[in-house]
């Protein structure tokens, strides 16, 4: 097998995973496509990357499309990732999200999107704060989403290694919220609660029935080229609360967007937005 795609090959392929998951693939990107559709070549029987290029495409093929997304799509995902942001949830955005939720005299539950869950860590992290906050399940909901079928079934399920939970749940943590499962631990069913998993393209047209006070999604658009970088941005905001807040990853910015959000920093690694002209508590905030 030839070790690089001709650019023929790779424009092909570029195209067709741009359509099924909206990342952007250039020259340098090349090598993910031949290292994480090995297995599919072996799987598949095919002969090189043009013959499995053309059997995604038929369209009786969706089990091979699944497959596709799921293997190009990134999911370097853990409990707790990066911590900063995590403790300014905690310290900071929740306790002014509850009060704004609590003060509405409306009993509004807190609700929560995480745009690109992965496996699950990421909404499991952040009910997991919300319990140690003493915050009841009937104050909040987490809808999480993922564009991977496989990575949403891990999820709901929320068995991990030990590897998996050891790297970012402390002791006590893992006690209170885990049960062990032969060599795995097992979220306990009371955090899943208040859980909703589903698969949802962020680059493809979509519905969600709420409008959320914290939207996180970290290190997604980075994948994105300009255009569907600025409508995945656009629809967030739509579905972005007035008061609340959205999370995005620490090295990504939108000052390329307009005026849609305004920005802070909690110490230059925990990056929030609001909708713009809305700065709530977290400007002089520190973590």
């Amino acid at each position: 097998m030839k070790d690089k795609l001709d650019s023929n090959e790779l424009a092909l392929w570029s195209q067709f995973l741009s359509e099924l998951t909206g990342m952007s693939l250039n020259e340098d990107k090349e090598y993910l496509i031949r290292e994480r559709f090995q297995g599919l070549l072996k799987k598949y029987q095919c002969a090189n990357f043009s013959h499995l290029y053309f059997m995604a495409r038929d369209p009786d093929r969706g089990d091979l499309r699944e497959e596709l997304i799921d293997q190009i799509t990134t999911k370097e995902t853990s409990f707790f990732r990066d911590t900063a942001p995590f403790e300014a949830l905690h310290r900071v955005v929740f306790p002014e999200l509850l009060k704004q939720c609590r003060a509405s005299g409306q009993n509004r539950r807190l609700k929560i999107w995480s745009a690109a869950c992965s496996t699950g860590q990421e909404a499991y992290s952040i009910a997991m704060i919300l319990h140690e906050m003493g915050v009841s399940p009937d104050e909040y909901h987490i809808t999480a989403t993922d564009i991977s079928r496989m990575a949403i079934e891990a999820a709901k399920i929320g068995s991990y290694n030990r590897f998996e939970v050891e790297r970012g749940v402390p002791p006590a943590s893992l006690e209170r919220f885990f049960l062990p499962n032969s060599k795995n631990w097992r979220v306990k069913d009371f955090l899943k609660e208040s859980l909703t998993f589903q698969q949802i393209s962020l680059h493809r047209p979509f519905v969600l029935p709420d409008r959320f006070d914290l939207i996180v999604c970290r290190n997604v658009a980075i994948y994105f080229s300009p255009k569907p970088r600025e409508e995945l941005f656009g629809k967030i905001f739509r579905h972005l609360h007035p008061d609340g807040y959205l999370l995005i990853g620490s090295t990504e910015t939108v000052s390329d967007l307009g005026n849609l959000f305004c920005e802070m920093r909690l110490e230059s690694r925990a990056v929030f937005l609001q909708a713009n002209g809305k700065r709530g508590g977290l400007v002089e905030s520190k973590v």
